[in-house]
């Protein structure tokens, strides 16, 4: 059967690399990658690109045949540490990488899809005062690279700086180097991790990892407004826990967000203006969930286990998980990317 998603799994060996499974969840394919972090495709969908980390940290190019197994082509090194998000302009003109430990990101610029340079375009270190927290905003950390849905801007999500960048993109030019917009975190030290915006491009949701929060934005004209602050915990949870993924159902009716520490995602219930109210937490079944996903078909959910690394299922109708007895031992399983 033909590849249905591909996981990607962190671990320095052997079995270090990205998994291809089925409908069903059988393993199609391995392609070994030590070190491997995020996937995400091309806007064609025929190539995917990845970051990993071996004698340095890398963005590499892989050919997806028509099997849906993957053809290694080309990498470039990003200069930086703990490169960790990808994305691409949506004409995929050019590729943009964070790097969480250096606190910077990269511009690459591509033809038909593929590195058209000998390095990056531009290695951009963030600037900005840091947030209040010493000990995870002791200086920047990129850790998201998205588009606003109009394609006019870049944004940068900083937990060290402890705000989203905004920066001005040209078509065929790239982004200007310094930001159009600074949104800051209305509640100090919250720690922004990953952003989505919403399908009528109105509303952006913010997973805040540092306060494991999520916050709902409203999108304008290169601008962020904060509208509201929601807890991915319960009340009564004084331990410590980080917020990590945040996904939105294939029909746009529910948003989860992971949390590492509480093992558990938080799924919230989206109205028709985008704002969000608790639908349920539900249990990971598995150590820290740093990624989580729909499925195809819509009728599965994932969850990503990185310690020590597994894979666990549920079903999914309308905001209800059914966990599945089916789990995959992957170590340090990070992502997941549904076709």
């Amino acid at each position: 059967m033909l590849t249905q998603y591909y996981i990607a799994a962190n671990a320095q060996t052997e079995r270090g690399g990205i998994y291809g499974y089925s409908a069903d969840s059988v393993q199609t394919f391995f392609e070994p990658v030590q070190g491997v972090n995020y996937l995400v495709f091309s806007p064609d969908r025929k190539l995917l690109y990845t970051t990993s980390k071996g004698d340095q940290c890398y963005v590499s190019i892989y050919r997806i045949r028509e099997d849906f197994s993957l053809e290694y082509l080309d990498r470039r090194p990003t200069h930086g540490e703990s490169s960790c998000h990808l994305t691409t302009d949506p004409a995929g003109e050019f590729l943009y990488c964070a790097n969480y430990r250096s606190g910077s990101f990269n511009e690459f610029r591509l033809k038909d899809g593929l590195f058209q340079d000998a390095d990056c375009k531009q290695y951009i270190e963030m600037q900005g005062k840091l947030g209040p927290n010493p000990q995870r905003q002791e200086h920047a950390h990129a850790h998201c690279t998205v588009f606003t849905p109009d394609g006019k801007y870049l944004c940068i999500v900083d937990l060290g700086l402890d705000e989203v960048q905004l920066f001005a993109f040209t078509p065929g030019k790239g982004i200007d180097p310094e930001p159009a917009f600074h949104y800051h975190s209305v509640n100090p030290g919250a720690g922004p991790r990953h952003l989505l915006f919403s399908p009528d491009g109105k509303t952006a949701w913010l997973a805040n990892e540092v306060d494991n929060t999520v916050s709902v934005l409203t999108y304008r004209d290169g601008t962020l407004t904060h509208r509201n602050t929601l807890s991915t915990l319960p009340p009564d949870f004084k331990d410590s826990s980080k917020a990590s993924a945040i996904r939105l159902s294939p029909d746009g009716k529910f948003l989860c967000v992971s949390n590492r520490g509480y093992d558990s995602f938080a799924c919230f219930e989206v109205d028709g203006a985008g704002d969000l109210k608790l639908h349920c937490i539900v249990p990971s079944n598995g150590v820290s969930p740093r990624d989580v996903n729909f499925l195809p078909g819509s009728a599965e959910f994932v969850c990503c286990n990185e310690t020590p690394g597994s894979v666990t299922y549920f079903r999914y109708c309308e905001g209800n998980f059914t966990l599945e007895e089916r789990q995959y031992d992957l170590p340090g399983a990070l992502c997941c990317l549904p076709n």
